[in-house]
């Protein structure tokens, strides 16, 4: 049972992939929440969508590969250029003529693309946990695990599971072990079991499918910083400071690249918008109150 419910429900066809969506219709600005997909698609958002849905126009969409839409096999059809694409062609079908971006983790590399390619379109962004390369120190499993990713290994585990043959092999011990990482506060263990049974919707072989899409045609640090000093809309970042998916220091730098406001979150692991909702829903409610002059 929801704790709301869209006033409509439909899904597109774009390029061959169905990509559904849900409006929760108000007054106010549009508010489009991009999920990390495949990993996990728009239920993530399942604690900020009530809150968000009584001030603001709330637009919620899964990601290709997971959720209610379709499940494209391929590396070519994860790429950072189709889910921007994706995401577009939601704020058209939905008849949104610019919108406030909220993503999560690796989805804000999207949002970051999407803002520089259509800045008449998006005229602010709220990154939690943003997960944009380069930024900020890097976690050290990460580059460990990423060296050995192509490799066949003999008994992976932890942190090298994060290997293609792994992941697509051995799908549900990599995201137990990933999930079970994230949440570092007590009593997570709801949090989990959502976010497990989410990434179980997809498969391994579209989850790392994803992760070397993402990788294609990618930007040079200083390509990264030039587009982010070159965005000229409002940012809120959202980061808690034990993340171990994507270092505090990304979140830090990026709202000192953009002159953004940033909300360090003490105690918080990735997925502070599941463990810590009510601090994450009002930073977001205030941000949009304060820069769009709302009463």
């Amino acid at each position: 049972m929801r704790a709301t419910t869209p006033t409509k429900t439909a899904s597109i066809d774009r390029a061959g992939v169905r990509i559904h969506y849900e409006v929760y219709d108000n007054e106010g600005p549009t508010l489009l929440l991009v999920p990390p997909s495949p990993i996990t698609h728009s239920r993530i958002y399942k604690a900020q969508i009530p809150y968000l849905a009584r001030h603001f126009r709330v637009v919620t969409f899964d990601g290709r590969g997971n959720g209610r839409s379709g499940r494209p096999e391929g590396i070519e059809v994860h790429t950072r250029d189709e889910n921007v694409a994706d995401l577009m062609t939601v704020l058209e079908r939905t008849g949104t003529e610019e919108a406030v971006l909220v993503a999560h983790c690796h989805a804000n590399w999207w949002a970051l693309e999407a803002a520089s390619r259509h800045p008449d379109r998006v005229i602010g962004l709220v990154a939690i946990e943003p997960g944009i390369p380069y930024l900020g120190e890097p976690q050290p499993h990460w580059r460990e695990a990423g060296a050995a990713w192509d490799q066949i290994l003999e008994s992976p585990d932890g942190w090298q599971l994060f290997n293609r043959h792994a992941i697509e092999n051995r799908h549900r011990d990599w995201i137990e072990f990933f999930f079970e990482a994230q949440l570092v506060e007590p009593h997570s263990s709801k949090a989990f079991e959502d976010a497990v049974g989410w990434a179980m919707e997809s498969t391994g072989r579209i989850l790392a499918d994803s992760e070397e899409a993402q990788e294609m045609g990618a930007p040079t640090a200083d390509e990264i910083r030039a587009i982010i000093a070159g965005l000229d809309i409002p940012v809120l970042v959202i980061h808690g400071d034990r993340d171990v998916c994507q270092h505090v220091t990304k979140g830090r730098e990026l709202a000192a690249l953009t002159g953004g406001q940033l909300v360090e979150m003490a105690g918080s692991g990735h997925l502070a918008l599941a463990r810590d909702p009510v601090p994450v829903n009002l930073a977001i409610k205030d941000f949009v109150y304060q820069k769009w002059r709302l009463p």
